[in-house]
């Protein structure tokens, strides 16, 4: 059988063996653990075996993503939207404010065309910066983006959906570009603002945001 390109190299296997030498050494140092503990790991190895499969297909990352799901079981749906509709010109819907980010990051202007879409409304949980949040929701951060139009329809149709106490944040992209574009409520209206999508802006548990995705397949 020919190998494909995309299978792993010895020296990414080494490199990978590494890393878990270095986190087993740095937990052992950290976690004070005593021999009858370390015993029951030896006697169930199938643990540590799972948990590092989940790492390599994935699933060990859904179940570590920082989010919950709010909305199971209920329909939460876009009609199909023509894109052309763009937040800086959407000054009916954001009263309060609309942010000069839109402006500054060059995102004053239309999107694609979408189809009817369901969407999910989670809820932060743990601490973690932007891409541990949407990436721990799906490594494929296309399948969670969505447009202009469609931000500007969801607060529109569903503003009581919205979080009152801190940001709603979705995800959206301009070229390859991702962005969290988040949505604020306030007395006078509500306010929009952008941000480039980055490891080092954290999102605390405590303030509890919420997140608005399409709705992927595993929900």
């Amino acid at each position: 059988m020919e190998k494909s390109s995309h299978d792993p190299t010895s020296g990414q296997g080494l490199e990978i063996i590494g890393i878990i030498i270095k986190a087993l050494a740095s937990a052992l140092k950290k976690t004070k653990i005593n021999a009858d503990n370390i015993q029951k790991i030896i006697g169930n190895p199938g643990v540590i075996f799972k948990m590092i499969e989940g790492l390599l297909d994935g699933t060990l990352e859904a179940k570590l993503s920082p989010v919950k799901l709010l909305s199971a079981g209920e329909i939460i749906k876009l009609e199909a939207l023509d894109g052309k509709d763009y937040i800086l010109k959407a000054k009916e819907t954001f009263k309060s404010l609309i942010r000069s980010d839109f402006k500054e990051l060059e995102l004053d202007q239309s999107g694609p065309a979408t189809i009817e879409t369901r969407l999910d409304l989670c809820e932060v949980t743990g601490n973690g910066s932007g891409i541990s949040i949407f990436g721990g929701i799906s490594r494929d951060l296309d399948k969670i983006i969505m447009t202009q139009a469609q931000i500007i329809s969801f607060c529109q149709k569903y503003p009581n959906l919205l979080n009152r106490v801190s940001p709603t944040l979705f995800l959206m992209k301009k070229g390859n570009t991702y962005y969290i574009v988040y949505v604020s409520v306030y007395p006078e209206g509500l306010c929009v603002g952008a941000n480039l999508l980055r490891s080092d802006d954290m999102f605390y548990a405590r303030h509890h945001y919420y997140v608005v995705i399409p709705q992927l397949k595993y929900h």
